[in-house]
């Protein structure tokens, strides 16, 4: 029995070793066999989709490190983009405010009244009072009741001052009280503000007096608070009063109160020596 196993051993032995040398011997002269064709259908499909893992793994990465970097790009862009716009502002904001200064200088050459230059730096909110604020005081020489005037029309009168500051009532404040004169007609009444609408109420005009939408009121030199002929303002509507002496007149303001950013005090005739420029 062992000598059979044995036997069966040897000649197994001897048909692989016969198999191998023919695979061997065929390997060898280029010719592939069915054991070829197998290994080379497996591992060949492997290979492939391996290759496509590889290559699609290589496409994600390189793509990810290029909007990576598209993105860095885009920041730097944004940033610069943002810079020169930055600059362009800045630049116009410039030029804007040169044109104010020379309106201003050119506005303060032609009156004969002598004026000081300042700044608005606040704006009053409250509902009950329209006021503006500016960087000159007692120290500056000026007083309670001054008349401020824009390059474009009048503001207000100096309602409380400190030495650094002051504070000023606008035109449209329900307080305020201004002599004026319709340019046209020449018909003279008294305008007062509604700060609830942000205009005026041209007060005391005679029904009979010649006075019509769109005309426009000009300052007098009652008091001395004001230059004669500056633009208070324009007419919005005229009511007629048929039981009444007077007319109801609405005036828009000649100055926006919320874009001032510069404005003059006028110093009375007596006090012009003790101005400060």
């Amino acid at each position: 029995m062992a000598t059979g196993r044995k036997y069966y051993f040897v000649a197994l032995l001897s048909g692989v070793t016969c198999i191998v040398a023919l695979y061997v011997h065929v390997h060898r002269q280029g010719r592939t066999t069915w054991i070829d064709n197998g290994i080379i259908s497996v591992t060949g499909g492997l290979q492939s989709v391996v290759l496509g893992l590889g290559q699609g793994v290589k496409n994600l990465v390189d793509h990810y490190f290029l909007l990576v970097d598209a993105k860095k790009k885009n920041e730097q862009l944004e940033l610069e983009v943002s810079s020169l716009r930055s600059k362009v502002i800045t630049q116009d904001e410039l030029i804007l405010e040169n044109k104010r200064l020379q309106e201003q200088l050119a506005f303060k050459a032609k009156e004969k009244e002598t004026l000081l230059s300042a700044k608005v730096i606040a704006h009053d909110v409250s509902p009950d009072f329209l006021g503006i604020r500016i960087d000159r005081g007692s120290d500056d020489g000026v007083q309670l009741g001054m008349g401020v005037i824009h390059t474009s029309g009048i503001v207000g009168r100096v309602h409380r001052l400190t030495r650094r500051y002051s504070d000023v009532v606008t035109l449209l404040d329900p307080s305020s009280n201004v002599d004026v004169i319709v340019q046209r007609s020449r018909a003279r009444g008294i305008l007062s503000g509604q700060s609830k609408s942000l205009s005026g109420k041209l007060k005391y005009i005679d029904r009979l007096d010649d006075v019509m939408v769109n005309d426009i009121l000009v300052s007098t030199d009652f008091g001395n608070i004001f230059p004669k002929g500056l633009m208070v303002g324009t007419i919005t509507a005229v009511i007629p009063n048929s039981n009444g002496i007077l007319q109801t007149i609405s005036v828009k303001s000649a100055i926006d109160v919320y874009r001032v950013e510069e404005v003059f005090l006028v110093f009375p005739p007596k006090q012009s020596e003790k101005a400060i420029n």
